[in-house]
């Protein structure tokens, strides 16, 4: 099982993950919360697994199929044309997932050795109504807003293997050294 402090930890790792690559200009507002997401009917449901030998970590992103939310994807990828659509939606919707994912991995790592990622992969907006047949241990469900016009959701499903306790803290940040250049006599 997950202690509460692990599911606190890899929440807020989602958490700051969601806030650093959500933003496609450091002016961005990203605000996000916990709360119960609201299944829209058309949308992009993206789904990443970030696994070890102790649990499974089932990402579930949903995004909308908006004009807001095609615009600020277009603006995260860098595209040439203003509103994605089709497979560059797709593949932008897919390329975030893997951005935000691959964040909390990598800090996943510190804590546990083997830890690894699928690749996202696109499924049907109804499909989310499946994810008790996952058997998680606890769901945790986010509300993501960019600038209060694009939003989406993240439903993150810890399933744990049932003989381990999994345990988890957020690494301690290391400050950088700002002395640039400085001598020192002695």
């Amino acid at each position: 099982m997950f202690t509460p402090g692990a599911i606190t930890a890899i929440s807020q790792l989602f958490e700051n993950a969601l806030a650093e690559h959500s933003r496609s200009t450091p002016e961005d507002d990203i605000r996000v919360e916990r709360a119960q997401i609201s299944t829209t009917a058309a949308g992009h449901l993206v789904v990443l697994n970030i696994s070890s030998y102790l649990f499974r970590i089932v990402a579930v992103f949903e995004f909308g199929a908006d004009e807001a939310s095609s615009a600020h994807l277009g603006r995260l990828t860098r595209s040439p044309t203003p509103q994605l659509e089709g497979q560059a939606l797709h593949d932008a919707c897919s390329e975030l997932v893997n951005m935000i994912c691959g964040a909390v991995n990598r800090s996943l790592c510190t804590g546990f050795r083997h830890v690894g990622m699928s690749t996202p992969f696109v499924l049907e907006p109804s499909c989310r109504d499946y994810l008790s047949g996952i058997n998680p241990d606890e769901i945790v469900s986010l509300a993501v807003s960019v600038n209060s016009q694009m939003q989406f959701g993240l439903t993150l499903c810890f399933c744990p293997d049932r003989s381990a306790q999994v345990d988890f803290v957020l690494p301690r940040l290391v400050e950088e050294d700002t002395s640039a250049g400085e001598l020192e006599l002695f």
